[in-house]
């Protein structure tokens, strides 16, 4: 029995169409995050949390403008 292997060009058209669309999906999560760090009060620990969220969307490939993030925080 043959195992089927997609051709490298619709495999990596899938792929892009899965992030894509994986982006489009997170906008509502990444800003509802930073209308839960907009009421931090402190602007330094404020700051700090952004940080660590941003660091976390790296590591999970969330693909955002982190500078729209921090802005989105009030930063």
């Amino acid at each position: 029995m043959k195992n089927h292997i997609k051709p490298a060009h619709l495999f990596l058209a899938e792929s892009k169409s899965i992030r894509d669309l994986s982006a489009r999906d997170e906008r509502p999560m990444v800003e509802g995050i930073a209308e839960i760090l907009r009421g931090v009060k402190d602007k330094r620990n404020r700051q700090e949390l952004a940080d660590r969220q941003i660091r976390s969307f790296k590591k999970e490939r969330i693909r955002f403008d982190y500078a729209e993030f921090l802005k989105l925080c009030g930063l």
